[in-house]
């Protein structure tokens, strides 16, 4: 376990995934990373590469060839590498192997870094091709937070806003699979009363496009609470578990989806995937701010 620490935030990175395990303000030491639990969801801030979402019958066929891949993609369960590490910052990295084009047949480096930032927890995803045809992916963030925040709040008495503030297009599914052709105007001008009954469709996920968006889960007992700051994702998720209830509510960057109820399951044809020419790269960007 990897350690991060300033005059602010204390920070756990896993190796395994390259994923946060714990993230503590100094001053109050709330724990806001949901801890995981096997009951409702083990895992606690996936990294989803190089899917977001479930293909359909958990399989894609590229050049003739099917191959099996299950939901959210492979990253999250290597161990990544640890290339550069500070008191308040690690960068680690995926390449691809013989295991990988098992069931990925492109050629990849995947660098992720934790930088804290005074009192926010920056991310930063770089996906550089270091192959000679088109690399095809999505990637995305999946970090659960605890809701309430600490045992003296209670699920109900939280508030999901986000910024700005305004109507947006919500993609629904048909889980797990997505109806974007079918979308619904949400109303965000005010913030959302946060249940467990909100997640009987699995998740909301806010059509947001390519623009920066916020979003803030507020414990409104405490006024202690979590923002989450993206920059140009194509969709925002926040889910929960349901029927199974559980502490927790992931606030979720995507620059890709699910497969649409309609996919064909060829992946030149599946629904807002990146491509990276030979040599290229591309860097997505969020932050996580405790407070």
């Amino acid at each position: 376990m990897i350690t991060l620490h300033n005059e602010s935030l204390t920070v756990e990175i896993d190796e395994l995934g390259a994923q946060p395990h714990s993230i503590k303000r100094n001053d109050n030491g709330i724990e806001y990373l949901w801890q995981g639990d096997p009951a409702s969801w083990k895992r606690q801030a996936p990294v989803l590469f190089p899917f977001v979402g479930r293909l359909k019958d958990n399989q894609y066929t590229f050049d003739g060839k099917t191959y099996h891949q299950s939901q959210h993609g492979f990253a999250r369960e290597r161990q990544f590498t640890v290339v550069d590490k500070t008191d308040d910052r690690v960068v680690l990295e995926l390449h691809s192997d013989d295991e990988s084009r098992k069931v990925f047949p492109f050629e990849f480096v995947l660098k992720i870094t934790y930088k804290l930032d005074d009192d926010q927890l920056t991310v930063n995803y770089n996906v550089k091709n270091p192959g000679d045809r088109s690399l095809i992916y999505a990637i995305g963030a999946h970090p659960g937070f605890n809701v309430p925040v600490t045992a003296d709040g209670t699920f109900e008495n939280v508030e999901l806003s986000v910024s700005p503030a305004e109507e947006y297009s919500r993609i629904l599914l048909k889980p797990p699979y997505n109806d974007s052709y079918h979308p619904q105007l949400i109303d965000m001008t005010k913030p959302l009363a946060i249940n467990h009954e909100l997640f009987n469709d699995d998740a909301i996920i806010y059509k947001t496009a390519g623009s920066d968006f916020n979003v803030t889960l507020h414990d409104k007992t405490i006024d202690h609470g979590v923002n989450v700051s993206t920059k140009g994702t194509k969709y925002v998720g926040i889910w929960s578990t349901y029927p199974t209830e559980a502490n927790f509510v992931c606030i979720e960057p995507w620059w890709g989806i699910a497969d649409n109820v309609e996919a064909d399951g060829l992946l030149l044809h599946k629904q807002d995937m990146s491509r990276l020419a030979p040599g290229q790269d591309r860097d997505y960007d969020f932050s996580i701010k405790p407070f």
